[in-house]
């Protein structure tokens, strides 16, 4: 282990609501009022409306995962669904003539909701509101409603239409931070070592085909009919091929990194990892087609939290289904309204199977509790109705837990009145909060160097978290702090979203609420602001990710890292089945009380989970032998078990063709 040498220069930003107050200690600053909005500056946004027949669409998704039903991935077209589930049309004519009659332009018509272009005064006006000019964390210029609510007319309201814009002290944090190095264990490109030796072996660093080899892929020279073309259809290379992969988040990515993640050499002293991927297969290096969403993030900047968090996302899944493609969803920032449009968008292109998001915000944000006694919480309703659409046509929606472990919430108290004295309380971060998403958690990866010294075998995890300094806020001008700071596996249950029928089968608790999160992977620890004097981290087993951001290899760790590396088995299980999946978490849960059934009788075959992690989120623990916990859900995977292909030779060796 040689995490004792690394120096981190990043720690999370908690996203608070009321006020406009931001962590000292991270470079991000909560939006900044600039002043009174001009009235004649035209402004663009969404309006939302709820669905018709939901209840026979949440049983349709239902049933569109479950083998025995007719529905069974017969998945929707957007059109279709908008003509079975859409808004009422009766609705959406009072809403347009009441916009239109306001001095509003109606630009588009989605499934789901219109959007709009406006004057100031116009939105002013209609919404009893006075809007400010607000410069966002990464520069950007949005509109924010002075008191954070409007005032919906009666024709908008009476049909329970949601408005996600105007308030961007909504917003946000990406789950994954940013490590520097120093001293022996500096991670360098191109430096000195031997390519028998990995970083996996002894600094638990690595790359996508270590952690291949660790959770016991499929070997890369696999090859399968695809299920649905079992009659009929030819082997194909199970590698993700056909498959496509959707990532949501505030950032463009270099194809350049992708590149090096597939072809590079990287050293910490003497040990040296050596990626040689196109010399061990005939498939190319993946490619990612960038999609703008609300005009996107700008240039790509390697300074960025949230371009290390797209680097992370896209280099993560690309290595583990490295024959799909990839569609990175640049919005301008992580508002609401910004994350609800790029869902939309991912929902009415229909082009991706899966979509990873690596970002969240604390549930409870959205509480009535927690802003004064405005409630918010219709804004989850919306992204929970998207959600849904997606399914219905077949997309799998997945989403990192969160690194904050299970504190991961300030108080109500401190949202409404901040004061010093405070600390973090339980909660959960929403999307992966939502049932309709795999919320993916997160564990450290040890790995063994045998049989040969090149090799990733899987040795242990453990789910331990990691003590941190109290965090401190900004709160205009005032230096706050809050303790019970925490690194580790985001997990819990929701205070908003029941518990799914799919949790029926497993013990996941006596608590009413979803829980969270569903599977986990590697995410790894010890941040930059731990408390070494309660918990010296250093000297623990703990991992990392090595990602390539603007030609340089850096060391990441989050559930950034797990959640976009599930999309990846994801998109090899797609191409397995030889269709889209929806959402897979009937599956896995399905599997787990099979595993517990099964328990003695062919383990070998009936081991989709590790279940041999202990550790605890600083709120809930999971012990060896648990088959579910909210640190860690139903566990880790065995993957080739995953996949139902437990007799397929496993990936094997790193850099070699089975593992490429």
């Amino acid at each position: 282990m040689r995490l004792h040498s690394l120096v981190t220069r990043a720690s999370v930003l908690c996203a608070l609501t009321t006020f406009g107050f931001s962590q000292v200690n991270h470079p991000h600053m909560r939006p900044q009022v600039l002043g009174a909005a001009d009235p004649g500056a035209s402004t663009h946004f969404s309006v939302y409306l709820p669905l018709t027949n939901k209840v026979a669409l949440e049983q349709l998704v239902s049933d569109q995962t479950n083998p025995s039903s007719p529905s069974f991935h017969k998945w929707l077209t957007p059109s279709e669904f908008k003509t079975q589930f859409g808004p009422k049309p009766s609705d959406l004519a009072k809403v347009k003539r009441k916009l239109e009659s306001s001095g509003f332009t109606v630009t588009a018509e989605h499934s789901q909701s219109l959007e709009v272009e406006a004057p100031v005064w116009a939105v002013e006006k209609l919404f009893a509101t006075q809007l400010q000019q607000v410069k966002m964390p990464k520069g950007n210029l949005r509109f924010s409603a002075a008191n954070h609510r409007l005032t919906l007319p009666a024709e908008l309201a009476s049909v329970g239409a949601i408005i996600p814009e105007f308030n961007a002290q909504l917003s946000a944090h990406v789950h994954s931070e940013h490590l520097n190095t120093a001293g022996t264990g500096t991670v360098v490109r191109n430096g000195v070592g031997s390519i028998d030796q990995r970083l996996s072996s002894a600094d638990s660093f690595f790359y996508p085909n270590d952690m291949n080899e660790a959770y016991d892929f499929p070997s890369f020279t696999t090859s399968v009919v695809p299920k649905s073309q079992a009659r009929s259809g030819t082997p194909v290379q199970l590698a993700g091929v056909g498959a496509t992969i959707g990532i949501v988040i505030s950032s463009t990515v270099l194809q350049s990194d992708i590149n090096d993640a597939f072809n590079s050499t990287v050293s910490a002293g003497p040990a040296s990892d050596v990626n040689n991927y196109s010399a061990n297969t005939t498939l190319p290096v993946p490619t990612v087609t960038i999609e703008p969403v609300l005009g996107g993030s700008g240039a790509f900047n390697a300074n960025t939290d949230d371009a290390a968090e797209a680097s992370l996302d896209t280099q993560m899944s690309l290595g583990t289904a490295p024959g799909a493609h990839e569609i990175v969803y640049n919005m301008p920032d992580l508002s609401d309204s910004a994350i609800i449009a790029a869902y939309t968008q991912v929902d009415e292109d229909n082009k991706v199977d899966v979509v990873s998001s690596s970002f969240g915000e604390c549930e409870l944000d959205f509480t009535a509790a927690y802003n004064g006694g405005v409630d918010f919480t219709g804004i989850l309703q919306t992204y929970h109705s998207l959600f849904l659409q997606g399914n219905s046509q077949g997309i799998t929606f997945l989403a990192s837990s969160g690194d904050n472990g299970a504190a991961a919430c300030v108080s109500a108290d401190f949202s409404n009145n901040p004061t010093n004295g405070t600390n973090f309380v339980l909660g959960v971060e929403h999307p992966a909060a939502d049932p309709n998403v795999t919320g993916v958690g997160g564990t450290n990866l040890k790995v063994s160097a045998t049989p040969t010294a090149n090799d990733s075998t899987y040795n242990s995890e453990n789910a331990n978290f990691d003590p941190r300094v109290p965090a401190q806020f900004n709160v205009n001008g005032n230096i706050l702090t809050v303790d019970n700071n925490t690194w580790g596996s985001g997990g819990g249950y929701s205070a908003v979203f029941p518990k799914p029928s799919y949790q029926q089968v497993v013990n996941t608790g006596t608590n009413p609420g979803r829980a969270v999160p569903d599977v986990s992977l590697q995410m790894g620890g010890c941040p930059g602001d731990a408390d070494l004097s309660a918990q010296d981290c250093t000297a623990l087993p703990r991992s990392a990710s090595i990602v390539f951001i603007g030609g340089a290899p850096n060391l990441l760790i989050g559930t950034s890292s797990s959640s976009p590396q599930m999309a990846g088995v994801v998109a090899l299980s797609v191409e397995l089945a030889g269709t889209r999946l929806g959402n897979i978490n009937p599956q896995l849960y399905a599997l787990s009380a099979l595993q517990t059934a099964a328990s003695g009788k062919t383990a070998s075959l009936s081991q989709f989970f590790h279940r041999n992690i202990s550790g605890n989120n600083n709120g809930y623990t999971v012990t060896s032998g648990q088959a579910y916990s909210p640190v860690l859900g139903n566990g880790t995977l065995f993957v080739k078990n995953f996949l139902q292909l437990q007799s397929a030779p496993a990936a094997g060796t790193p850099n070699t063709p089975t593992n490429p």
